[in-house]
């Protein structure tokens, strides 16, 4: 992974998470890291063989990523991923 990519391991979105009343987790820990969303989107094969390349790659778990959500195009998806990285404060 680039070293200009440096990312704080983070409880996804799916995790259970006491409401904090705003837009994520709250702490010390996150308050200097940003939310970076990652899209891919095409045909849900190609889609998936993205997703378990990056998973080859070291970029990311494929287990990290977003269930399959559906598009207004005939026979495309998209999956997400959710990073935090740290603020350049």
């Amino acid at each position: 992974m680039p070293k200009t990519f440096l990312y704080a391991s983070a409880p996804s979105e799916d995790e259970a998470i006491p409401p904090t009343g705003g837009d994520g987790p709250k702490g010390p820990a996150y308050d200097h890291r940003d939310k970076v969303r990652i899209l891919v989107i095409g045909r849900s094969t190609a889609v998936n063989r993205v997703i378990s390349e990056m998973s080859h790659l070291g970029f990311s778990d494929t287990v990290e990523w977003s269930k399959p959500l559906p598009t207004d195009r005939d026979r495309e998806s998209m999956r997400v991923l959710t990073r935090y990285v740290f603020a350049d404060s």
